[in-house]
C-alpha cells in the first residue's frame, strides 16, 4: 500500500471518527436541554412528558391491536395573558392550583402529564370506557373553571380546551393519536376554545393546512424564530426617510421566512398575539435606540400594528408604558397603526385604550378604505394622527367612486392636520398619480422592500430612496 493511500485512509478514518464524536456529543447536549426543560415544568404529582410517553408505549405494547385506551388532551385558554397580567411567579402558583383542582376529579389511579407550560395530557386504560372518559372531560372543564382567588380581591377563572382521542381507532401509533389530539384542539381554539371535542375524520379537512404552526409558535417564541422587518415611508417631497413600518417575520426553521397571513390568524386564536404586541414594541424601541447612535441628527419614525383584539386587552396601555420606562424612551416617535379600524367602532374599552396610549405619547394611525362616511365622526373624536390609504384609487380600473373618496379623506385630513401617507407604491407613475392628490409621505417596493434592522442600516447610511424618488 502505497504511502499516499494509507495518508487518505487516516485522514477519512479520523473524519469519521470525528462525525461519530460530533453527533455523541450532540445527541448528550440534546438529552440534557430536554431534562432540563422537563425539570423546569416539573410539577409535584405530575408526570414528566417522558414519563407519561413511557407508560403509554409500554402499555400499547402490552395489550396489541386488539385493545384500547383514550387520551384526553388539555390546552388551558390565552394562559399567556395571564402571564402578561400578572407575571410568571403569580401564574405559576395560579397554574399549581388549576392542576389541584383538576387532580381532584382524576379516578384513582389515572395519571397526569404535563407537556408545555399549559399543556396536559391524561391517559386512561381499557378499563375506562367512552361514556366515562367523555364524563370525567366535563367534570375537568368544570375543576378548570372554578374561581382562583390570586391575590387580595383579584378572582380568576381559567377555561381550557379540551380533546379526546381514541387508541385504535384515532391513530395506530402514539404520534398519530397525539397529532388527532392537536387537530380536534385547534378547532375548538379557532371557535372560540373552552369545549370538549372529539376528533373525527373531518376535522383533518377542516382544520386547515397551518395547524402544526399553531404548536410550533410557542416553540418559535421561547426559540426566538421571531423578527421584525422595517419597510421604509419616505417623504417624497422633502427626499427625506420620514419612517418605517415594523412588519413581523417568522424565520420558521423549515419553511423558511414566513409572512404573518400564514401565522398571525393562529395567534389571534391562541392569545399569543398579545405577545407580538409587547414583543414587537420592545424589539423596535432597541432598533430606535441603536439607529439614533448611529444617525444622531436623523429624526425616524417608527410604525407598528395593533389589531381589534390587542386593543381589547385592559392592560396594553400600563403594558406599553414599562417598556418606554425600561428604555427611557418616550413615544413621540412611535405610531401605532390601527388595523380593521371599522370593524370595532362599538368596542368602548378600545377607544379608552387608543385614549390612554395617545395620552402617552403614542401617534395614532388608522387605514382610511376602512372608513366611509358614517365613520368619518368617529375619526374625529379619536384625535388620530395619521390616515393611510393603499393603492386602490391610483389603479386605473379601480372606480371613480374610490378616487372621489380618497379627494375626500385627503380634504379632511388636510383639514384636520393628519397626515395621508399612501401605502404599495409600486410604479413611477403610481407615485406621481398620489402626489396630484397633494400626499407627500409614501411606502412601497418602488422605494425598498421590507428590510432587516442591518440592511436597514445601510439605506439610511446611503439614503438610497433618493436614487428613486
Amino acid at each position: 500500500m502505497s504511502d499516499q493511500l494509507t495518508i487518505i485512509l487516516s485522514i477519512i478514518a479520523l473524519l469519521i471518527t470525528l462525525a461519530g464524536i460530533y453527533f455523541l456529543a450532540l445527541s448528550f447536549f440534546n438529552e440534557r436541554k430536554r431534562l432540563q426543560e422537563e425539570k423546569t415544568l416539573a410539577m409535584e404529582g405530575v408526570l414528566t412528558r417522558s414519563e407519561m410517553t413511557s407508560i403509554i408505549t409500554s402499555y400499547m405494547a402490552r395489550i396489541g391491536k386488539e385493545g384500547q385506551f383514550s387520551l384526553i388532551y388539555i390546552d388551558l385558554d390565552k394562559f399567556g395573558d395571564f402571564v402578561n397580567a400578572f407575571g410568571q411567579v403569580e401564574s405559576d402558583k395560579l397554574l399549581e392550583r388549576i392542576v389541584k383542582n383538576m387532580e381532584s376529579v382524576l379516578p384513582k389511579g389515572v395519571k397526569i402529564s404535563r407537556l408545555q407550560n399549559d399543556e396536559f395530557l391524561i391517559f386512561m386504560t381499557m378499563d375506562y370506557d367512552r361514556t366515562e372518559v367523555v364524563d370525567l372531560a366535563n367534570k375537568l372543564k368544570v375543576a378548570i373553571n372554578r374561581s382562583i382567588k390570586l391575590f387580595g380581591d383579584t378572582t380568576i377563572n381559567a377555561t381550557g380546551s379540551i380533546a379526546i382521542a381514541f387508541y385504535p381507532v384515532h391513530g395506530n401509533t402514539l404520534k398519530d393519536i397525539m397529532d388527532s389530539l392537536k387537530i380536534a384542539t385547534y378547532v375548538i381554539k379557532k371557535n372560540g376554545g373552552n369545549n370538549i371535542r372529539v376528533y373525527s375524520e373531518e376535522m383533518s379537512d377542516s382544520g386547515g393546512e397551518h395547524i402544526e404552526y399553531y404548536y410550533q409558535i410557542k416553540h418559535a417564541i421561547q426559540h426566538k424564530e421571531f423578527q421584525l422587518y422595517y419597510h421604509p415611508m419616505i417623504d417624497v417631497r422633502k427626499k427625506e426617510l420620514f419612517g418605517v413600518e415594523a412588519l413581523i417575520r417568522w424565520n420558521h426553521p423549515e419553511h423558511g421566512l414566513l409572512s404573518p397571513f400564514k401565522f398571525l390568524g393562529i395567534m389571534e386564536q391562541s392569545g399569543d398575539i398579545q405577545w407580538i404586541g409587547l414583543w414587537g414594541l420592545e424589539t423596535l424601541i432597541k432598533t430606535f435606540q441603536e439607529l439614533k447612535q448611529e444617525f444622531p441628527k436623523k429624526t425616524i419614525n417608527f410604525s407598528m400594528n395593533l389589531s381589534p383584539k390587542q386593543l381589547m386587552n385592559e392592560s396594553i396601555p400600563m403594558e406599553f408604558q414599562k417598556i418606554l420606562k425600561k428604555y427611557r424612551m418616550n413615544a413621540d416617535n412611535i405610531i401605532l397603526e390601527i388595523i380593521e379600524f371599522a370593524v370595532f367602532e362599538k368596542q368602548e374599552n378600545i377607544f379608552t385604550n387608543l385614549k390612554k396610549l395617545k395620552e402617552m405619547g403614542f401617534r395614532i394611525a388608522i387605514d382610511g378604505f376602512g372608513l366611509d362616511y358614517a365613520t368619518l365622526s368617529k375619526v374625529e373624536q379619536l384625535d388620530i394622527d395619521i390616515i393611510k390609504l393603499d393603492n386602490e384609487f391610483l389603479k386605473e380600473e379601480e372606480s371613480y367612486m374610490k378616487a372621489k373618496f380618497a379627494t375626500l379623506l385627503v380634504e379632511f385630513a388636510k383639514k384636520n392636520d393628519y397626515l395621508v401617507i399612501c401605502e404599495v407604491i409600486e410604479t413611477k407613475d403610481m407615485l406621481e398619480r398620489a402626489m396630484e392628490y397633494n400626499i407627500d409621505i409614501m411606502q412601497g417596493f418602488y422605494f425598498s422592500k421590507p428590510l432587516s434592522a442591518e440592511s436597514l442600516k445601510g439605506y439610511i447610511g446611503t439614503e438610497a430612496w433618493k436614487q428613486e424618488s
